[in-house]
């Protein structure tokens, strides 16, 4: 499998060094729109920098391509790889405007790709674990659900309101609630604060509360305003069921660093190295798609899922504008 990584800030690197450590797959070119970067990369991955994106789409032996560009490139560059026929891994969110996530999802259909959207969540063990706990019926009826994903104020400052954070980081946590509850969010409510990036007029943190097609009710609030002394990411999922509860934290992973007269818990499960190669959530979710594409595996996180999770974020924005209660379309619309 013949594959290229487009953009190449951190999650764009992650990717390709991901890909020159998996067997079967060749990392055929890298670009990023600053070519003295893209050029310095193709030199550390041992692969090619193209030149411009016409150069990229138009190679023929390319069966795939990783857009890890920043968010609002996300359309103009999945358009690209359907007209050119080539698969597409993505990262979140599918686009930042629904019209455009639209407009992805029914030119991906038309074309025959395949493409997922790398919603890290769906290959987090505590996410899946505890949406199989839900799924065999030991929690019983879910009755109530809280949900947190905090950021840190130096990635609300990187962004500089080309993003909101209901975009950046809520999609996150909007699609893992309905995939690891089984259920529908039906209607939310969301306001917000603005005060540390009000210059870039985004909101500092978001506080939605929402209902479930089931009758079950839930919160979810998220910020990218964190003290830079404080964690980079804060993230939690509790759900409550007639039978049970299940309780997700992230930040403590059972480990626990103390030097230079810091307290920290190091990341054991998104990308950490071990024995010179990568492992964990981000190994995972690639190789989910490398086996989409090599093998026609199925899919853990399909195209139209990815757009629900753009829609009902766009519904939470819709109601910070209107101040009321917002009711999430059953459909693509």
């Amino acid at each position: 499998m013949k594959v290229a990584v487009i953009g190449l800030g951190v999650m764009g690197q992650t990717h390709a060094r991901i890909y020159t450590e998996h067997a079967g797959v060749e990392l055929a070119a890298v670009y990023d729109i600053y070519q003295p970067h893209a050029r310095q990369m193709a030199e550390k991955y041992r692969t090619k920098a193209a030149g411009s994106l016409e150069e990229l789409f138009g190679m023929e032996e390319l069966d795939a391509v990783s857009i890890c560009t920043s968010d609002d490139q996300h359309y103009e560059l999945a358009m690209l790889a359907c007209k050119h026929g080539k698969h597409v891994l993505m990262e979140k969110p599918l686009a930042t405007d629904l019209k455009e996530a639209k407009a992805i999802v029914e030119q991906a259909k038309a074309s025959g790709i395949k493409m997922m959207v790398g919603h890290t969540l769906r290959w987090d063990p505590r996410y899946y674990h505890a949406r199989q706990t839900v799924a065999s019926g030991q929690l019983g009826s879910p009755l109530h659900l809280y949900a947190r994903r905090n950021n840190s104020y130096q990635n609300g400052l990187r962004l500089k309101g080309r993003t909101s954070v209901l975009m950046f980081l809520g999609v996150h946590d909007i699609d893992a609630i309905e995939w690891v509850t089984g259920d529908r969010i039906v209607e939310v409510y969301t306001v917000e604060v603005r005060n540390r990036l009000n210059e870039f007029n985004v909101g500092d943190a978001a506080v939605t509360t929402f209902k479930l097609a089931s009758g079950a009710v839930g919160s979810y609030e998220t910020s990218w305003v964190m003290p830079d002394q404080y964690y980079e990411l804060d993230a939690k999922l509790d759900i409550v069921g007639t039978e049970g509860a299940v309780n997700i934290n992230i930040v403590n992973q059972n480990i626990q660093r103390h030097t230079e007269g810091r307290f920290t818990y190091p990341d054991t499960m998104y990308g950490m190295e071990m024995y010179g190669r990568l492992t964990g959530i981000m190994k995972e979710e690639l190789t989910s798609f490398i086996l989409a594409v090599t093998e026609d595996a199925p899919l853990p996180i399909m195209v139209e899922e990815a757009y629900r999770a753009v829609q009902i974020a766009t519904c939470m924005e819709q109601s910070l504008q209107t101040g009321l209660p917002v009711i999430v379309p059953s459909s693509i619309d």
